[in-house]
Parts: structure tokens; C-alpha cells; sequence
């Protein structure tokens, strides 16, 4: 059988979480880097990862790699993910693992060695709909997704820490950024890992980190719209 050649990472410096500021958003109608009086509409045009965050997340890794409770776990499969933003002046910093576990992945022990801002990492754990209703935006805000996207209930980590951003319900004047790096972590006893290995291997330097799956693709651009709902372009 023939050797097949190992795909390397990407090189783009800032792989991208749903898509680019020239898309239009789903839930308000406008493309993503438009203008208002020389404003952008949407906080967050689109959301990118950064060389930080691949460390963050592949220190993370190691640190799990390292963990005899996950070694041996045949379901030790699942997305891990980081996520750094500045909204009113204020910066926050959060990590979250995909899965409906009773406990999630991540433990407070897994960020020992992180030198990015160092104990100011939150865990965001929350709830992922059942369904395309009653979504939250970054901004706190209730939205509806469209219909029809396939895994829309899949509780992924990028999903996780958007939903988990919208929960604290900041007070949204000005965003400066929000960055996000997602990893794929794989047990060496773990089993039905193939659907998962496919996000393993694309990234810039520093670490192999992971584009999104469809459904969050499909996902992600209504929860980083902070457009108010009274400048929805009308249909």
C-alpha cells in the first residue's frame, strides 16, 4: 500500500471561527464589515484565532496528554477550545470542552503551566439548545436560528464558549476583539475517534489547530452578531 504524503498545516496566520467579514449575516441581513458613519455595525465582523490562544490550547493538550484518567478512557474524544475577548474595556478569557458529559473534559488542573494570563481562565460549560430556538447571542441577547442546519444540537467547544460569552450579559459599548483556538483532543485507548481525527492537523504555527465543523460554521455567525434587532435590514 502505497505511503500517503502527511498534510501540513495551514500557514494562514488567523484561521477563521463562521466564515469572513465579507459574509452576510444570517440574522440581521447585513454584510459583516459594514459601515454606519464610519462605524462597523457588527463588534465582531468575524472571529479569528491567534498565536496566544494556540498556545493556550496546545499546552492544554499536553497537559491532558499527561492526565492517567484520560489514557485509558475509551470516550476520551473531544474538541477543546479557547477563547480571548475585550468588550467595554474589560478583557475575558474562557475555555471549554465539547460533549454533554456530566463533568466536562477540562479540569482547572489542565490550564497548570499556561503563561498567558495566568489565573484568569473561566470555565464555560453551558447548555446547547436542543434545537434551532432559543439561541443567546454574545450580547445576551435571544435569537433563533434558521432551520434545516444538519447538527444543529451538537454541543461543540467554539459553540460553548460564544453561549457562554452571551451569558454573563456585559455591558456592550465597544468590542475590541474576540479570538478563538480550538484543538481536537484524542485518547490513546480511545474508540470511534475517526469522525473527530479530520479536525486534527490544520492550523498556523505553534500547535494543530482545528477549523470548525459545519454546523458550527452555520452556527457561529448568529451568535457573534450584535447588530440591535430595530436595524435589521428588513427582507
Amino acid at each position: 500500500m502505497p505511503k500517503s504524503t502527511p498534510r501540513k498545516p495551514d500557514t494562514e496566520v488567523n484561521l477563521r471561527h463562521g466564515g469572513r467579514a465579507t459574509d452576510t449575516c444570517p440574522r440581521c441581513g447585513y454584510v459583516r464589515n459594514k459601515k454606519n458613519q464610519g462605524k462597523l455595525l457588527h463588534g465582531i465582523p468575524e472571529v479569528t484565532d491567534s498565536a496566544n490562544l494556540r498556545g493556550v490550547v496546545g499546552r492544554i493538550k499536553d497537559n491532558l496528554m499527561q492526565d492517567r484518567s484520560l489514557v485509558g478512557d475509551p470516550a476520551a474524544v473531544f474538541m477543546m477550545g479557547v477563547l480571548e475577548a475585550r468588550i467595554g474595556g474589560h478583557e475575558y478569557y474562557l475555555y471549554a470542552s465539547s460533549g454533554r458529559t456530566a463533568e466536562p473534559w477540562i479540569k482547572p488542573r489542565h490550564l497548570d503551566g499556561i503563561t498567558y494570563h495566568p489565573g484568569r481562565w473561566t470555565q464555560a460549560n453551558p447548555t446547547v439548545p436542543a434545537n434551532n430556538r432559543g439561541w443567546l447571542t454574545v450580547r445576551g441577547e435571544k435569537t433563533d436560528l434558521r432551520e434545516g442546519i444538519a447538527g444543529v444540537h451538537r454541543p461543540c467547544s467554539a459553540v460553548k464558549l460564544l453561549l457562554g460569552l452571551g451569558g454573563m450579559h456585559l455591558d456592550w459599548k465597544s468590542v475590541d476583539y474576540v479570538r478563538m483556538s480550538e484543538m481536537v483532543y484524542v485518547g490513546p485507548e480511545a474508540e470511534d475517534a475517526a469522525h473527530m481525527r479530520v479536525w486534527h492537523g490544520r492550523a498556523a504555527t505553534n500547535s494543530w489547530t482545528a477549523h470548525s465543523c459545519d454546523a458550527c460554521e452555520a452556527r457561529i455567525p448568529y451568535l457573534i452578531c450584535d447588530v440591535p434587532p430595530h436595524w435589521f435590514e428588513s427582507p
